[in-house]
């Protein structure tokens, strides 16, 4: 079942905050906090999004991005960064599981709501 949702943030505040406020939303959450691990997490059958900076160590995360195009079904994907320039939304937006792009600093509370509803459609379908 693709319920998780997996945060890939190397700033520890930002993926804790991000984590308490899917948290009380009911979300199962996992945290990674480089690039390296987020594409290898990024592949576990049960993370049903991914929360994605780009800006982080080992990996960028339009790497970690692009690594997972290759799945028949990738997590459907949430880019949070603090710098967007128009050649990496050009890259986002080739990819078709990128679901929104937040610059920071965002409304946490509607950044909940379009995680919960992403990952509702995975879990929903999960038990059909």
């Amino acid at each position: 079942m693709r319920s998780l949702v997996l945060i890939a943030d190397n700033d520890r505040t930002v993926n804790g905050l991000l984590r308490d406020v899917l948290v009380q939303r009911g979300l199962q959450v996992r945290q990674c906090f480089d690039g390296r691990a987020a594409m290898q997490e990024g592949r576990a059958a049960d993370v049903g999004v991914l929360v994605c900076d780009l800006d982080m160590p080992g990996a960028s995360g339009i790497e970690v991005l692009e690594s997972l195009a290759d799945l028949a079904a990738p997590p459907p994907a949430v880019v949070v960064s603090g710098y967007l320039d128009a050649a990496t939304r050009a890259r986002l937006q080739a990819l078709p599981f990128v679901q929104a792009v937040l610059g920071k600093p965002f409304d946490l509370l509607a950044f909940a709501d379009r995680v919960a509803r992403l990952v509702a459609p995975a879990t929903d379908s999960a038990g059909a």
